[in-house]
């Protein structure tokens, strides 16, 4: 091996290291400028099979087809989102009627356990003599309380503008969230209506030896996106079967719709089924409600329990990873990105696994070594 050729190796190398860079560093640069098209080319791609359905199934044209489908999926968003809302809101009343009597029923409960409690009599009288024998310590833990009712003030405050800052903002950003939500719903509908013919010319626009390559990395990211949505539907449609049955068994009115927040609630990376069964199970327990409480629990661990064995084996199977690959795929994302890398850490493996499967990191080796040049010269 010749000096000229270590430098050519080099310089490859440096060139494959600053376009993967660059093509990095452009797309955190443009993300902000091209996002809304983005959400519109997946959604697209998602509508496209009903799309391409009503074409073929019915007399009616590709852009009446699209608008159709574009109709169903806004009206089962608004569907939702209306649901949704109006049971957060009955909740939340409910919850504000039912708050005063909780704190009342609590705060009694633990009087009357202190008072029961022989111990507890003889704690105070050993506390008050103490302080009595001690002004300087008195006077300490008198600071300090005041102290710590002063930062759990502020705090509150804090908290409190906060939220108001967030409600604020939200309002004055209303007018951007509705322009960029406009974008969108347009940017899909032009993007499925021509959708035939961007996809041929994307084969197209690439050089001939990419097209394979090319057709290998979309298809794999689809069969990823598809399979990650089906599976997390499928485990979000359990847990609502299951925590539909348990509410029926414990005899717990409005079941369907409880049931039916829940399961839209396991949806969210950082609460899921437990943000509202263990609070729930915990006010059972101080209203002496102990076997509703103890069944709320035995419900939420069968949920844990199925959804542990199920998630891998349907990510495997509809986002086509082996079950240990995934797990593993599970286990480092969470690691790595926190609840969010259960959602990242499958898909990152699939588009690994398509580059490697489409010879992308094999024909980047055979770039920086020069082989396809070495042959060649060998073969003359």
């Amino acid at each position: 091996m010749t000096q000229s050729y270590w430098f050519q190796v080099l310089l490859r190398t440096l060139i494959v290291l600053f376009s993967i860079t660059g093509i990095i560093l452009g797309f955190y640069f443009l993300y902000p400028l091209i996002y809304p098209f983005l959400i519109a080319w997946i959604i697209a791609m998602l509508l496209e099979p009903l799309v391409d359905w009503l074409e073929k199934k019915t007399p009616i044209p590709r852009w009446l087809a699209v608008l159709l489908a574009l109709l169903l999926l806004l009206g089962l968003i608004s569907s939702f989102t209306v649901y949704l809302i109006s049971e957060i809101v009955v909740t939340l009343a409910n919850l504000a009627q039912k708050l005063p009597e909780f704190f009342k029923r609590v705060s009694q409960t633990f009087m009357d356990s202190f008072q029961e409690n022989k111990n507890f009599n003889t704690i105070v009288e050993t506390v008050q003599h103490y302080l009595n024998n001690n002004p300087q310590q008195q006077e300490s833990i008198t600071i300090s309380i005041s102290n710590n009712i002063d930062l759990m003030a502020q705090k509150t405050s804090e908290l409190i503008s906060s939220l108001l800052s967030g409600i604020g903002s939200f309002i004055g950003n209303l007018p951007y969230f509705i322009t960029v939500f406009v974008v969108i719903i347009l940017a899909t509908f032009f993007i499925s209506l021509d959708w035939p013919k961007i996809k041929k010319n994307m084969y197209t626009f690439l050089p001939t030896h990419l097209q394979k390559t090319g057709g290998l990395v979309f298809n794999g990211l689809k069969r990823a996106l598809y399979g990650f949505i089906i599976a997390q539907l499928t485990l979000i449609t359990i847990t609502g079967l299951i925590m539909l049955i348990g509410l029926y068994v414990l005899q717990i009115e409005h079941a369907i719709s409880i049931a039916f927040f829940i399961a839209m609630i396991d949806l969210l990376p950082y609460f899921g089924v437990g943000a509202v069964i263990v609070p729930w199970s915990i006010y059972l327990f101080l209203v002496d409600k102990i076997n509703l409480a103890l069944g709320l629990l035995v419900v939420y661990g069968v949920i844990i329990v199925v959804r542990q064995f199920l998630e891998p084996k349907l990510v495997a199977d509809h986002v086509g990873l082996d079950p240990l690959v995934t797990l593993i795929s599970l286990f480092i994302g969470l690691k790595v990105f926190g609840v969010f890398g259960l959602i990242i850490g499958p898909i990152l493996t699939v588009i690994l696994l398509t580059l490697i499967q489409a010879n992308v990191f094999k024909d980047l080796w055979n770039y920086i070594i020069g082989q396809n040049k070495v042959k060649s010269q060998t073969t003359n």
